[in-house]
């Protein structure tokens, strides 16, 4: 037992670490938007120039096409040329609107992340460490079915890539009612599983048996 509580020490001190270097990269973002302030002003404002002398264009390129059908004869303007303009306008605008919502995204997934370490740590490595060494069994089939039945922290497992959570609820039920005659299963089992503190738990089961 001493090598899965071991492992299960190791996996809880990598999500510490991850969650660690998750609160560094947000502080290292928040002094980088600090420090660009004014550069993200003027660049809300020349979205918003861009926006309008877009809007300006199309709307001038929709006039000269009406006037132009209506008096064919005395109206000739190379369209080509307007909608060239047009794109001058439209590419930079849409590649800043880009950048503002990509910042965006990539402080989310940090920030989920983290939040998804704090869970695993949380939720399924502490009651399972405290289940293993106090020998409570109800304790563990409430942590399998927590796997199941508990969508975020399912989510959060996947998340942190931690395993598959079926499997890993699968494993537990396995070793609560580990014998000689679910040998075979426990050990096909155990090579499926990704989870290593799972996978030495159910290795030590089959020393058991």
């Amino acid at each position: 037992m001493e090598e899965v509580l071991e492992e299960i020490g190791k996996r809880i001190k990598r999500l510490e670490a991850e969650m660690e270097l998750a609160e560094l990269s947000m502080q290292r973002m928040e002094k980088s938007l600090r420090g660009e302030e004014v550069l993200k002003k003027a660049s809300s404002y020349s979205l918003y120039y861009l926006l309008f002398a877009a809007v300006w264009i199309i709307a001038g390129l929709l006039f000269l096409l009406a006037l132009r059908s209506r008096t064919p004869a005395v109206v000739n303007f190379p369209i080509r040329y307007i909608l060239f303009f047009l794109l001058i306008f439209i590419i930079p605008l849409a590649y800043g609107l880009w950048m503002n919502r990509g910042g965006e995204s990539i402080t989310a997934g940090i920030e989920l992340r983290e939040r998804w370490a704090r869970m695993v740590i949380r939720l399924f490595y502490t009651p399972l460490k405290d289940a293993l060494e106090q020998g409570d069994e109800e304790k563990l089939e409430k942590l399998a079915d927590s796997l199941l039945e508990n969508t975020e922290l399912a989510r959060a497992v996947e998340g942190v890539n931690e395993g598959n959570p079926k499997l890993m609820a699968y494993a537990l039920y396995l070793y609560l009612r580990r014998s000689p005659g679910l040998k075979g299963e426990i050990e096909e089992t155990s090579e499926k599983l990704t989870n290593k503190p799972l996978k030495k738990l159910l290795q030590l089961a089959m020393k058991d048996l």
